[in-house]
C-alpha cells in the first residue's frame, strides 16, 4: 500500500451509493468493521493504542457501523467529528496510518464484494492523507 500522504486520489467515485448498495449491505459493513477491529486489537502496533483510547467497544463499534454506511452508503447516519477526536491521541505517528490503511485493505479485500473495494479503500485513504496532514 502506497503512503496515505503520496497517494494520487481520484476526483470522482467509481460507483455511487446507490450502485455500491447493490452489492454492500449494511450486514457487509457491520462484518467489515467488526473484522477489521478484532485484527486491530490483537495488532502489536495499533492494538495498544487503540486500547488506550477506546473505553467502551460495545459503544465505539456502532459508531463505525454508523460512520462507514454514512461514508460508503451515503446514510447519514454519523454525526460525528472523526478530527477532534483522533486529535486528542498524544501517541499517533505517521506511520501508525500507513499501517492501518494495510490493515483496512486486508478486511476490506476478506469481507466486501470486489466491486466495492475501491470505493471504501479511496474512502480510508483520503480520510488517512486528510487526517495525517491535519496532524502532523
Amino acid at each position: 500500500m502506497a503512503d496515505a500522504s503520496n497517494v494520487p486520489l481520484p476526483l470522482g467515485e467509481p460507483m455511487a451509493a446507490s450502485d455500491l448498495s447493490a452489492v454492500v449491505s449494511e450486514a457487509d459493513i457491520r462484518r467489515l468493521v467488526d473484522a477489521f477491529y478484532e485484527t486491530i486489537r490483537a495488532d502489536g502496533v495499533l492494538g495498544p493504542v487503540f486500547e488506550a483510547h477506546v473505553d467502551d467497544w460495545d459503544a465505539h463499534l456502532p459508531k463505525m457501523y454508523d460512520f462507514w454506511s454514512s461514508v460508503v452508503l451515503r446514510t447519514g447516519r454519523y454525526a460525528g467529528r472523526p478530527f477532534v477526536a483522533h486529535a486528542q491521541i498524544p501517541d499517533l505517528a505517521p506511520e501508525q496510518f500507513q499501517h492501518w490503511l494495510g490493515l483496512w485493505d486486508e478486511a476490506v479485500r476478506a469481507v466486501i464484494h470486489a466491486d466495492a473495494h475501491f470505493a471504501f479503500n479511496v474512502a480510508a485513504q483520503r480520510m488517512a492523507a486528510s487526517m495525517a496532514s491535519r496532524l502532523f
